[in-house]
């Protein structure tokens, strides 16, 4: 009897386990090729694009919560799931940008010309800011 106790304990433990595993490979499977981005054409020309896969689930949902208002709760952006930033008007892009070191997450931003007012980005100045992040610019 106290062996089929055990056995059923261990076959219980074996099928709990096996069950989480699923999960969470269904949900990092649901990330691995998603691309996310926070599209700011209108507000500041820009738009972020976020390869899901190499955020953390507290990075993605600060990403997405981020990315609609400012620091006085405006709206300002529109996160869009698994569409990239548009290349329609875009002047250059600056891939690996890294805001804020302690945040230590990276996304590339896209810099568009004639989206919005007072921000008409010119590939120069993208150069020199992608610089100041150490990303690497890409003209397009």
């Amino acid at each position: 009897m106290r062996q089929i106790v055990i056995f059923l304990a261990c076959a219980l433990l074996l099928a709990a386990c096996g069950e989480r595993s699923d999960k969470s490979a269904g949900g990092e499977q649901e990330f691995a090729d998603r691309i996310d981005s926070c599209d700011q054409r209108y507000v500041s020309g820009t738009c972020r694009e976020y390869t899901l896969s190499e955020l953390g689930e507290w990075y993605r949902e600060y990403v997405e919560s981020a990315c609609l208002s400012n620091r006085r709760g405006n709206i300002v952006a529109s996160y869009q799931k698994g569409v990239a930033c548009p290349a329609e008007n875009r002047v250059a892009r600056c891939l690996d940008f890294v805001e804020d070191p302690d945040e230590r997450y990276e996304y590339d931003k896209h810099y568009y010309a004639g989206t919005a007012e007072g921000f008409d980005w010119e590939a120069s100045n993208v150069r020199t800011t992608c610089e100041h992040v150490s990303g690497l610019f890409m003209p397009d």
